[in-house]
């Protein structure tokens, strides 16, 4: 199971196939500089390599492009861009970060930081960390664009691919905690596909983009199979490669991959702590009992982001219920309902539950 958010992943997958329109859209005047003649190359990798640690246990989408400027800028620029789909009160002082660790990593001045706000707030509108003490004063101004700002009626003109993925997004903002309306969000962009004149690639990418950001549990992924068995009889479209992978995997892939990741670093986090601690109890002692709590940190972070990408925010008093489950079997099953449940009270249902029986089991 997986650390990424369902809308995490599918913005990943849209800027990295979609790169020039997001820039076209959404940064006109730093696409206007870009020499596009040239390659756009990836640096992904070297940008996990600085990415700095987060405050809040959230997830967070990046891309870092090696990119020209015709406006006779010297050597490469590095182009930092970031989804945002969640508000977060370091969020000016993280792009910061970013900022001077690529400036030190690459030794050149050439860096352009830029954020996209997906979130749900209007009012959280982040573009400036300030910091000032005994006469030094550091001001970092970056450019954003929140999506919430941006018009559906417009944006439906645009034969835009990225335009596309935005009105999947704010669809899906828009219908959160309601799956009857997401699902018939998500059916009426699945047919406009078929309206406007995408490439074969271009769709498949998009109905997998869209896929992720309006993920919808089983049941009512059948009913966007449907959808797509009638348009396959109405005409040649090329989805058909792409029912598996909507309805057997869909978001659970994405979260599952995500998961293992976070286990990954709670069982690093926990060899780590074991290794200290075997200095003092015996290696072999230390060791055992890190990679337990690092499996067990993992698990309790994989599931709490499981449930803020879907439902938004999980109370204290949820994670405190989350973070006393020790059975790794038990949080495993828990990824599932926290999949598929429709609400986030039903999943604090099941959760209590399951308390009342372990406090059964225990009495007896």
């Amino acid at each position: 199971m997986g650390e990424e958010a369902p809308y995490d992943s599918g913005w990943k997958l849209a800027l990295t196939s979609f790169f020039k329109e997001a820039l076209q859209l959404l940064f006109s005047q730093v696409y206007a500089l870009i020499d596009w003649q040239k390659p756009v190359v990836f640096r992904n990798t070297e940008l996990l390599r600085i990415a700095p640690e987060s405050q809040t246990g959230r997830r967070h989408v990046d891309l870092l492009a090696e990119v020209s400027f015709t406006n006779g800028v010297q050597g490469a620029v590095f182009l930092h861009l970031e989804v945002q789909t969640q508000s977060e009160p370091q969020f000016e002082k993280r792009m910061f970060t970013y900022y001077y660790r690529l400036y030190d990593y690459y030794k050149t001045e050439n860096i352009v930081s830029l954020a996209i706000l997906a979130d749900a707030d209007p009012n959280w509108r982040p573009s400036t960390y300030q910091n000032e003490l005994a006469g030094c004063r550091l001001s970092f101004d970056f450019p954003t664009v929140k999506l919430l700002d941006m018009d559906e009626q417009i944006l439906t003109t645009y034969q835009s691919a990225i335009a596309f993925v935005i009105q999947a997004h704010l669809s899906a903002l828009r219908a959160r905690g309601n799956l009857n309306l997401l699902a018939q969000e998500k059916i009426a962009l699945i047919r406009k596909l078929r309206a406007l004149g995408y490439t074969h690639d271009e769709i498949i990418t998009l109905y997998k983009v869209v896929d992720f950001i309006m993920a919808l549990p089983k049941e009512y992924e059948e009913l966007v199979q449907q959808v797509i068995h009638e348009a396959e009889q109405q005409s040649e479209w090329p989805l058909t490669s792409l029912e598996k992978f909507a309805i057997e995997r869909g978001v659970l892939q994405g979260i599952e991959q995500g998961i293992e990741q976070g286990i990954e670093k709670g069982i690093q986090q926990g060899l780590q702590q074991g290794l200290q601690q075997g200095l003092q109890q015996g290696l072999q002692q230390g060791l055992q009992q890190g990679l337990q709590q690092g499996l067990q940190q993992g698990l309790h972070q994989g599931l709490l982001l499981v449930l803020e990408s879907r439902f938004g925010s999980v109370t204290p008093e949820m994670q405190a219920q989350v973070e006393q489950i020790q059975d790794e079997s038990i949080l495993r099953e828990l990824y599932r309902v926290a999949a598929t449940a429709e609400s986030i009270e039903a999943f604090a249902q099941h959760l209590h539950n399951l308390a009342v029986s372990q406090n059964g089991s225990d009495r007896g």
